[in-house]
């Protein structure tokens, strides 16, 4: 799934975030000169090619072209926190792709029943709860996939099924996992410089810059003569 939208994505830097260790870390091929590979232990720390919290990444913010987080979101303490630390390291028009467990899949029991076992904390989110969160941070959800099983007894289905028709779209969204595409958006905000009046300029000249000084000087002097 991650492939074709990877081939894409080109800059400096990318962040490749991992529920732990053992999770999954072959990135598919890219564009970008570096990516640091980071998953999380069982002390809440993120480790790899650095070591921090999951909310105080020692990144310069707007300098990552590319975040991936892979079910990490489902695993820390403050996955809020978490976010709103993704979103400031997150570039201007950079791409953010989380991927999570579907609440509403066959997989959840499974997925409780494990966290119990190993006595790991598994807090499972729907997409559409993250896209609002990740939205407030100013990053753009672009698209929702579903893949994947549709239990943990069923063959596994890494690519998603084209939906056709209202109940086949449905069904889609039972399956084990989704993907949220997301982009942050670009400050569109230029700072306007305000036209002043000539009449306030020649009551105070200092107002215009260069030439238009000049020009003030001469206003204000003919004003005195006309009184």
């Amino acid at each position: 799934m991650l492939a074709p939208i990877l081939a894409g994505v080109y800059g400096t830097t990318g962040l490749f975030l991992r529920a732990h260790e053992t999770a999954p870390d072959g990135f598919p091929a890219n564009l970008l000169a570096n990516v640091v590979d980071l998953a999380l232990d069982e002390a809440q720390i993120l480790r790899g090619g650095l070591a921090c919290a999951p909310d105080e990444l020692p990144l310069a913010g707007e300098s990552c072209k590319l975040v991936v987080v892979q079910h990490l979101l489902e695993r820390v303490d403050d996955p809020a926190a978490c976010m709103s630390e993704i979103a400031r390291v997150l570039a201007p028009e950079g791409v953010l792709l989380v991927l999570g467990f579907n609440p509403l899949s066959l997989w959840r029991p499974w997925l409780a029943g494990t966290a119990r076992r190993v006595r790991q904390p598994m807090r499972i989110r729907s997409a559409q709860s993250w896209a609002t969160t990740i939205g407030a941070q100013g990053i753009d959800v672009l698209q929702t996939r579903y893949s994947g099983a549709w239990s943990p007894w069923s063959a596994p289905a890494a690519e998603p099924v084209a939906a056709v028709g209202a109940v086949a779209a449905a069904l889609t969204r039972l399956r084990g996992g989704w993907l949220l595409l997301a982009r942050k958006r670009r400050s569109v905000l230029t700072p306007l410089r305000l036209r002043r009046d000539a009449r306030e300029l020649a009551r105070n000249p200092r107002l215009a810059p260069g030439a238009h000084r000049e020009c003030a000087h001469a206003l204000a002097s003919i004003e005195e003569k006309c009184a």
